[in-house]
């Protein structure tokens, strides 16, 4: 939470609550839902990215395999999540609890070469997938870009004679739908029952 500059504050009623810089809070219950006013949802979507991540990583990181005793009689704590392609994503803890991932280049011997460090993890799988070559770099876009395509779509979708068919609209709808769950959540919450406030469950996260 630190890391993402949010603040936790344990609460009597619930687990605690977490809130952000812009003044955003949802409240924790103590089976791990996420409660919130409709205003917070971004905050709340955020929040369930980050429990999925670190269960996701903890977890691996538990099942793997401590490093062996490196030259010198100490242990490093990084340990090997995945490897494909002569390419490793790794994870090492710090005596804080905090996380540093890790992706390198595997040469002939298996020694570990050109690694790119992160914070994140989600960037870090993204780059483990692109350097083994899971996926083409050029078919990745930043949120940048996808604002910048969103705004000429929607643009050329606002206009009165755009010339695009039943199909071609309903094609182009779905593109803004999906660049939405990406860079902009709280579209879909406020566009629909905008007036309705209080406080409510989101079960399908």
């Amino acid at each position: 939470m630190n890391a993402e500059k949010l603040k936790f504050e344990p609460a009597p009623d619930c687990a605690g609550s977490i809130s952000d810089k812009n003044g955003m809070s949802v409240a924790i219950e103590d089976d791990g839902a996420i409660l919130y006013k409709r205003e917070s949802k971004p905050l709340a979507v955020r929040v369930m990215d980050l429990y999925n991540s670190v269960q996701e990583y903890m977890s691996a990181y538990q099942n793997a395999p401590p490093e062996t005793l490196r030259p010198g009689g100490w242990e490093d704590s990084t340990r090997t999540l995945l490897t494909y392609n002569n390419i490793e994503l790794a994870a090492g803890q710090y005596s804080d609890g905090s996380m540093e991932f890790i992706t390198w280049r595997l040469d002939r011997n298996g020694d570990r070469e050109n690694g790119h460090y992160y914070s994140d993890y989600n960037m870090a799988k993204q780059d483990f997938a692109v350097r083994a070559e899971l996926i083409n770099r050029d078919m990745l876009f930043s949120e940048k870009e996808l604002a910048v395509i969103r705004s000429f779509l929607s643009g050329f979708m606002d206009l009165e004679n755009n010339a695009a068919t039943y199909s071609q609209e309903e094609t182009a709808k779905e593109v803004l739908r999906k660049i939405d769950d990406v860079i902009t959540p709280e579209i879909q919450e406020n566009t629909q029952e905008a007036t309705e406030m209080g406080f409510e469950p989101e079960p399908e996260l």
